[in-house]
């Protein structure tokens, strides 16, 4: 989907919203790894997780469970930031789509 990046002085801010996919334990779990531009120390980052627009209420909520951010682990030198979430009913998978907006704030490299 689309990224945002904005610099002021010495701060880098990134933003996007991208589709999650099922993680490699099931459908009731959801990964994105955004691919962004470098930092040069570990940003801040928080994510909302929610249905795709369009998507009937399921009534299935996914819940991040980690944010891993990896400097230089995306291709071409970007820093990787890994989100993880997991359906909050346990192990209950669905085919939902599910959408993570993310945002990451830290100095610029």
């Amino acid at each position: 989907m689309t990224q945002q990046v904005l610099n002021i002085n010495n701060t880098q801010i990134v933003s996007g919203t991208e589709n999650m996919t099922p993680g490699e334990g099931g459908a009731h779990t959801r990964l994105l790894w955004a691919g962004v531009p470098p930092f040069s120390a570990r940003p801040d980052v928080t994510v909302s997780i929610y249905s795709a627009e369009g998507m009937a209420n399921a009534g299935t909520t996914f819940a991040p469970w980690s944010i891993e951010y990896v400097p230089g682990g995306a291709a071409g030198g970007r820093d990787l930031i890994a989100i993880s979430a997991a359906n909050t009913e346990t192990g209950l998978e669905t085919d939902v789509d599910v959408v993570c907006s993310y945002l990451a704030i830290g100095p610029s490299e």
